[in-house]
């Protein structure tokens, strides 16, 4: 399978790297605007350097794009890669507002085409450890929960794409917390109504912090605390805890905890702990975390095998919407606001 990549940042080169690792796969063409950048790509053997998107898919006519680009550029490529019917991989957020990846969305499905956007936490075995233990109805009727997202990323002005609303969308809410608002969605369902307020400190165009209060189909509730401002988070951190009849849950990163009231299910009562280690599944190839050559995988095999995979554009789709709704109640001081 020929893939290219446009847009080698960090996690261009991340996806690269991955993908060019894996039993037949070949990275057939690269894609950027910085010369430097292209400058070092072209060190690699076999792998075509391009400053031209579309040119690049003419002359590499790959089986699959991987997309890592600024936001702004999202729905344009992704766009072409659809009315070429190639399969793509977007890296999160999908868009700068929902209503520009309307369209989109409704052209995917009418190919059936094979899309992934890059929520990789699904990824992590803690997170998804505790997916299937809410998927088990051990904890019973769930009631709240609270989450964080946090990071020491920003302590000063921030430079580049990242910290402008008109590349970007926003800032820690879409640019981090979509990560921690995809799980939200992937463990509770649909998201009703938001109340959020953003706070700007250290950057002038986006919000450095946010906190925002959900309101799920089924009743659950709960809120969400998110910053990249914040001392002592060396490495991404998400904590979600939840409250239930029949006990309680608490996931990171690191570990799932869970307390049950009586055995249910398979899982005994009191308390049950599961370090990171116990779960770890090996990768062939790691590069930033297992996680992500897993998310990898998921993509070719989806594409091999005609399949769609649960975090593709329409469920981004849906996450970019929760955005929206944050960022209009924040703009109302808080007040609820329905998720269109």
């Amino acid at each position: 399978m020929r893939v290219a990549v446009v847009g080698i940042g960090k996690m261009g080169l991340l996806h690269a790297g991955i993908m060019n690792a894996m039993d037949g796969v070949e990275l057939c063409g690269i894609c950027d605007s910085s010369k430097f950048l292209l400058g070092f790509a072209k060190s690699l053997k076999n792998v075509s350097t391009h400053d031209d998107f579309k040119k690049m898919l003419d002359k590499e006519n790959p089986d699959s794009v991987v997309i890592t680009t600024p936001v702004n550029l999202h729905i344009p490529m992704a766009s072409e890669c659809v009315e070429r019917e190639i399969p793509f991989f977007l890296e999160k957020p999908l868009s700068l507002e929902s209503s520009d990846a309307d369209a989109l969305v409704e052209s995917i499905e009418d190919r059936n085409l094979v899309t992934m956007v890059g929520y990789m936490m699904r990824y992590v075995e803690t997170f998804q450890k505790a997916k299937e233990i809410l998927a088990s109805g051990a904890l019973g009727d769930l009631i709240n929960f609270n989450a964080t997202i946090y990071v020491a990323q920003l302590f000063k002005t921030g430079k580049g794409w990242r910290y402008s609303k008109k590349e970007s969308g926003g800032g820690v809410v879409v640019g981090q917390a979509t990560h921690l608002i995809d799980l939200l969605q992937w463990y509770f369902g649909k998201v009703d109504y938001v109340s959020a307020h953003t706070k700007n400190w250290y950057s002038q165009e986006v919000e450095d912090f946010a906190h925002a209060h959900f309101e799920f189909s089924d009743g659950v509730t709960g809120w969400m605390d998110s910053s990249w401002s914040v001392r002592h988070h060396r490495l991404l951190e998400i904590t979600i805890k939840v409250n239930a009849a029949n006990g309680n849950l608490i996931v990171n990163d690191d570990y799932v905890k869970l307390f049950l009231d009586v055995d249910v299910n398979g899982y005994q009562a009191g308390w049950t702990s599961l370090n990171r280690p116990d779960l770890f599944e090996g990768v062939e190839f790691d590069v930033g975390g297992p996680q992500y050559t897993k998310q990898d995988k998921a993509f070719i095999e989806a594409i091999r095998k005609t399949e769609k995979v649960k975090s593709d554009v329409k469920n981004a789709h849906e996450v970019q919407k929760i955005v929206d709704a944050i960022y209009s109640s924040a703009q109302k001081r808080g007040r609820p606001t329905r998720v269109e």
